[in-house]
């Protein structure tokens, strides 16, 4: 472990974590992003971005075990405006040819290439090939355990070169378990805390919201929205009960999902969200289950963002 990863005082580690947010340390200087343009498209005064809207995308994370071809095809049925193609769960997803025939066969773009928590230059490369095909220009990136210094070390120390080399890539680290946006001592995984995917890693964040406990969501996260939205590539999108359980689809659970909408549509968000959802084995055996869980879930999406006016 590196001294910079060692917090000896969890109060210190705490205190940290809050100075660094009251200085707004996602607003660099001259606000201008430190990496590269999120988006190409013209801005109105205010940032406010003209003639584009999110795109609502399915994580195929949610597929264990379950045909791609069935995925992308009920996707498009069920409305979804694209994929997030996670590449450790399916073996037919490294296939770059088959994954490019069914992109073009259902109609359905590939935008986001998701690897695995054990991530190394083999796998890394093979998203990068995908991207190359399939023409997504995002790579979201599991955080490993605390323990899998293999793979977080891979990424240290090579996730700069890998930028340089192709700057048309947003390269992203999705929050794990638990996160927070302060420096906690021994966590479950590494890249817990958000501040410092963006400003010590230098990439953006793969902001999944079930990943989050309802109190930090509300009182912390929501406080720093605006400042976090230009950094996040992707939105992973569920909800979690009082039972434990994360990654379900989105309703009255205990992540007060509405507001959270209403404030990332406020600040005129216009990246990807990706449905990462929990499925059963008897759902992912059933197509007709199935077709009605991801129908819900792009229904919900619908009626509490995209119909969803703001007064701003």
């Amino acid at each position: 472990m590196s001294k910079e990863e060692q917090t000896t005082d969890p109060k210190e580690g705490i205190q940290r974590g809050k100075d660094e947010l009251m200085e707004d340390p996602l607003v660099h200087e001259g606000g201008k992003d430190p990496f590269f343009s999120m988006e190409d498209e013209p801005k109105e005064k205010g940032g406010k971005t003209t003639g584009v809207k999110p795109l609502f995308l399915i994580s195929t994370d949610s597929f264990s075990n379950c045909g791609l071809d069935m995925v992308f095809e009920l996707s498009k049925t069920a409305g979804f405006d694209g994929i997030d193609l996670a590449i450790r769960k399916n073996f037919d997803a490294r296939n770059v040819d088959y994954v490019k025939k069914l992109s073009a066969t259902h109609d359905i773009p590939v935008k986001v290439i998701q690897v695995s928590d054990n991530v190394n230059q083999k796998e890394l490369n093979k998203a990068l090939d995908l991207c190359e095909a399939t023409g997504a220009d995002t790579i979201t990136i599991n955080a490993p355990s605390y323990f899998n210094l293999k793979a977080y070390n891979f990424i240290v120390d090579n996730i700069t070169t890998y930028k340089k080399d192709n700057k048309h890539i947003h390269f992203a680290i999705i929050n794990p378990e638990d996160s927070n946006v302060f420096a906690l001592p021994i966590p479950k995984y590494h890249f817990t805390n958000i501040v410092d995917i963006v400003k010590k890693y230098g990439c953006y964040i793969g902001f999944d919201v079930a990943n989050f406990d309802a109190e930090t969501l509300e009182n912390e996260v929501m406080k720093k929205l605006p400042n976090l939205l230009p950094y996040i590539a992707v939105l992973y999108f569920s909800d979690k009960n009082r039972l434990g359980e994360w990654h379900i689809l989105p309703g009255e659970w205990t992540l007060k999902l509405g507001a959270f909408l209403k404030k990332v549509k406020q600040n005129w968000f216009m990246r990807y969200f990706s449905s990462k959802i929990n499925i059963n084995k008897s759902e992912l055996a059933d197509s007709e289950k199935l077709a009605d869980l991801l129908s819900k879930a792009r229904e919900y999406y619908k009626t509490h963002f995209e119909k969803l006016e703001t007064d701003e």
